[in-house]
C-alpha cells in the first residue's frame, strides 16, 4: 500500500469542499472550478505514475469524479476504487479482498492538501505562471501531508491536462484527459459497499 500522505494527491487532484467558491481561484483552476459549479459533475481519465529513487511505486489508468461540495471518486482500471464524502469514504482492494472504511475526519486529512488548492486559492498557495498554460504552485504554510510543490499545465480548453507533484521522495505524474461535465449522480455514486467474501476495516 502506498503511504498515506501519498493517498492525498491521488484521491483529490481536485478535492472539492463545502465553500466551494469563498475564496479567490487560483489562475491554473478557475476554468474548471466554473465549470465544475455549472454544471454539477466533472469526469476526466487519469493516467498515473508514481515514481521513487528511480523505481516506479505505481502506474496505472482510472477515472476521476467530482461533484460539489464534497464529493470525489476514482475508479481504477485494475478494479480498486476510492470515494471521499463529507461523512467519510471507504477504499475498496480487490486484490486483498478488503475495504477500508474512512471517518469523516480521515476523509479531511486525506484531501487536505488538495482542498487547499481549490477552495484555499491564493490563501494557500503561491502561484507562479511557468509559460502560456503552465504553472507553479509552492504550499504557503506546508505541512507533512501537503504536497511540496505542484506544476499545472493547462490544455487548449484552459482545463489541467498534467500535473507534477513532489511529495517527501515521491514524484507523481498525472495526465488528465477527454474532460466531461453534467448533471450530478448524488451520494449514491460515491458510497462503495463491499462484495461479499470482502473483509472491511476501519482505517487505522
Amino acid at each position: 500500500m502506498i503511504r498515506g500522505g501519498a493517498l492525498v494527491a491521488l484521491l483529490a487532484v481536485f478535492g472539492v469542499t463545502p465553500s466551494f467558491a469563498a475564496s479567490t481561484p487560483l489562475t491554473s483552476v478557475s476554468t474548471l472550478m466554473k465549470k465544475l459549479e455549472a454544471s454539477g459533475r466533472g469526469e476526466v481519465t487519469m493516467t498515473q505514475t508514481v515514481i521513487s529513487e528511480g523505481e516506479t511505486l505505481r502506474a496505472d489508468r482510472g477515472k476521476l469524479s467530482l461533484e460539489p461540495p464534497d464529493r470525489m471518486r476514482v475508479d481504477f482500471k485494475s478494479g480498486e476504487r476510492v470515494t471521499m464524502r463529507a461523512d467519510g469514504g471507504e477504499w475498496m482492494q480487490p486484490s486483498l479482498r478488503q475495504l477500508l472504511i474512512l471517518r469523516p475526519e480521515q476523509a479531511q486529512a486525506v484531501v487536505s492538501t488538495w482542498r487547499a488548492f481549490l477552495d484555499g486559492g491564493r490563501d494557500s498557495y503561491r502561484e507562479t505562471a511557468r509559460g502560456s498554460r503552465k504553472y507553479r504552485l509552492i504550499p504557503i504554510s506546508p505541512d507533512e501531508s501537503s504536497a511540496d510543490s505542484i506544476e499545472v499545465e493547462l490544455g487548449t480548453d484552459r482545463l489541467p491536462r498534467r500535473l507534477q507533484l513532489w511529495i517527501g521522495d515521491q514524484r507523481w505524474w498525472l495526465t488528465l484527459s477527454s474532460w466531461a461535465f453534467a448533471k450530478p449522480k448524488g451520494a449514491t455514486a460515491f458510497t462503495l459497499r463491499a462484495p461479499s467474501g470482502y473483509s472491511v476495516f476501519e482505517w487505522p
